[in-house]
């Protein structure tokens, strides 16, 4: 029994010294630093900073034109992207007059390639591009994840920011990296391996603008592997969509009705 006694007054007295020295270090170091804000608060800041929510939602559907370029080839290519419930058509224009089609119609994700070779996604693939398909993404970013917390501030593109880390709804890890002074979104790191990608991969943004009370990022810079191309953002208008965009042509109609279910 004694040296049960013994040992709590040892660990007492540890925990006094060890209070003491870090005391004693905040009186010559300054104050201790500021515990890192909640994720909420993070995602939230970012809402406000971008607009506030009802700046988004009083739009239903959006049209964003867009020019982008390979790092490799030099090629440049216009698309045109809409957006509305849910569901997403995205159309670009390919040197020598082909097109590259795709979307997603709340169920089936599908492409079409400038050759008319109909691809349809599968497995969890669909679930990221419903994602992308959500016009109303940042308002409820933890509806697509398991988990996230503020691991640190990390430096990302030149700047200081609140570095999230976050388990996706599908099981992959997702970094996440908002300016620590501004609130905006600076990027994401992510991994491409599992689809069919080169591995470690980036999206930068970048060149903020206000197109209709929302703050919309222009320019993404997306890395994966040693493949780099950046997308510039030319406008973006709301409420200008047609749902009809969203039907599912001829041949993908097809393509999913052969498909095993």
């Amino acid at each position: 029994m004694r040296e049960r006694h013994l040992r709590i007054g040892r660990s007492a007295a540890t925990l006094w010294a060890a209070s003491g020295i870090v005391g004693w270090a905040t009186l010559v170091w300054g104050q201790a630093p500021k515990p890192l804000p909640t994720v909420a608060a993070v995602l939230d800041r970012y809402i406000q900073a971008t607009g506030g929510a009802q700046a988004l939602l009083r739009h239903k559907s959006m049209t964003v034109r867009s020019r982008s370029q390979d790092a490799a080839t030099h090629a440049d290519v216009e698309t045109i992207t809409y957006c509305a419930g849910g569901k997403l058509f995205q159309k670009t224009f390919l040197p020598g007059k082909k097109e590259l089609i795709g979307g997603y119609d709340g169920k089936t994700a599908w492409q079409i390639d400038g050759s008319g070779k109909v691809s349809l996604a599968h497995g969890d693939v669909i679930k990221t591009i419903a994602r992308d398909a959500d016009m109303y993404y940042h308002l409820h970013v933890m509806q697509y994840f398991a988990s996230m917390e503020v691991v640190d501030v990390k430096e990302f593109n030149g700047r200081p920011c609140y570095h999230l880390k976050g388990i996706n709804n599908w099981g992959k890890l997702n970094e996440q990296f908002y300016d620590k002074e501004n609130g905006l979104l600076l990027g994401y790191a992510f991994n491409t391996a599992w689809r069919g990608g080169k591995g470690t991969a980036t999206a930068t943004f970048e060149d903020y603008r206000d197109f209709g009370g929302v703050l919309v990022a222009t320019k993404t810079t997306s890395r994966d592997g040693d493949d780099v191309s950046v997308d510039v953002m030319e406008s973006v208008t709301f409420d200008d969509v047609d749902d009809a965009v969203f039907v599912l042509p001829e041949a993908v109609q097809q393509a999913v009705a052969a498909s095993p279910s």
